[in-house]
């Protein structure tokens, strides 16, 4: 197993039921342990699984009945990613000034982490958070890849580093196939083993593909590349009913041919494929988080034709969207 000395304790008193259950959970020797909360103090379980010696994760989803600061005495010599699925976390280093923060679709690369990390769990709020832990030699090749990107986003304290990215809608698919794992024993290790590896796949790919150069006839600036960033971002906010061309052309302050050129190169598709494959993603997590029906998903997701929505998404998942929801109901 990874190397670890690692304890959960509440900053303002000994006797901590919740603060217990969270070191019976992360601390403990066994494979694949849950615990959830008693009704009492709140909502949900905390889940730790150790896929192999050097992988494991470890999985919150909390809402408590009452606020609580809990820290973290850190002295772990482990690697990997961690994800913000719910609310937003700040958490600050004891006896350090800075306070840090990761948000609703954030994540980070970590690096050997020491000191006591403070962070506080305001009450009905839901936290859901995954962090997944690896060896030395996966994240030192991880951060190599990540070069510049790492370089221009990373926060220290110590020996301790984190690189801290927005995480995109494939990455979130992933994450919610671990989180909805049904398999049971080596198989249930054998698929998290492959999803993590795809995973870590997928992230290289973003960072690397969002901070390469691009390679092709069109000339691009600093300036450019800035507006690009600008119509991409524009695109993600609405992408429901996104701007025309024209539009978002003068909105980024680019001419037509240079915005469609340009797009292609930084992000690999042209603006209209983009447009189709987000919405495809966001359909498939409205159908398999927030349970909604095919027709409900298709009406949020700004498609006026249901069958031409299912051809897409069949196209792309190799299911039809009716056939993910009967999978759902019947799990």
């Amino acid at each position: 197993m990874l190397s670890r000395d690692y304890f959960i304790f509440n900053t303002q008193k000994r006797d901590c039921r919740i603060s217990s259950l969270f070191n019976n959970t992360f601390c403990g020797t066994i494979y694949d342990n849950e615990i959830r909360l008693p009704q009492e103090l709140g909502d949900g379980y905390c889940k730790r699984i150790i896929v192999k010696p050097k992988l494991e994760i470890a999985i919150t989803d909390i809402r408590l009945r009452e606020s609580v600061e809990l820290g973290a005495g850190l002295n772990i010599h482990s690697y990997g990613l961690s994800f913000c699925l719910g609310e937003g976390i700040h958490w600050r280093v004891e006896g350090a000034k800075d306070e840090y923060a990761i948000g609703e679709g954030e994540g980070y690369a970590f690096k050997e982490m020491e000191g006591n990390g403070i962070c506080s769990y305001l009450s009905e709020r839901r936290f859901v958070g995954m962090s997944i832990q690896f060896s030395r030699e996966l994240i030192d090749k991880l951060i190599a890849y990540l070069g510049r990107a790492y370089a221009e986003n990373v926060i220290t304290y110590g020996n301790s580093s984190f690189f801290k990215a927005k995480y995109s809608p494939a990455l979130r698919l992933i994450l919610n196939d671990i989180l909805n794992c049904s398999y049971t024993g080596d198989i249930r290790r054998i698929y998290l083993e492959g999803k993590v590896l795809e995973l870590l796949a997928v992230y290289l790919n973003e960072i690397i593909y969002e901070e390469s150069k691009p390679r092709s006839e069109v000339k691009l600036s600093v300036t450019d590349m800035e507006a690009l960033k600008l119509a991409k971002d524009i695109l993600d906010f609405s992408i429901t009913a996104p701007p025309t061309i024209g539009g978002l052309a003068r909105q980024v302050c680019l001419n037509e041919y240079k915005l469609k050129a340009g797009f292609k190169v930084l992000y690999g598709m042209p603006i209209h494929a983009y447009i189709i494959d987000q919405r495809l993603q966001m359909a498939r997590l409205l159908l398999e988080e927030k349970s909604l029906t095919v027709t409900e998903a298709v009406i949020q997701v700004g498609y006026s034709d249901a069958s031409h929505f299912a051809e897409k998404f069949k196209k792309k998942y190799g299911i039809n969207p009716s056939e993910l929801t009967r999978l759902r109901r019947d799990k």
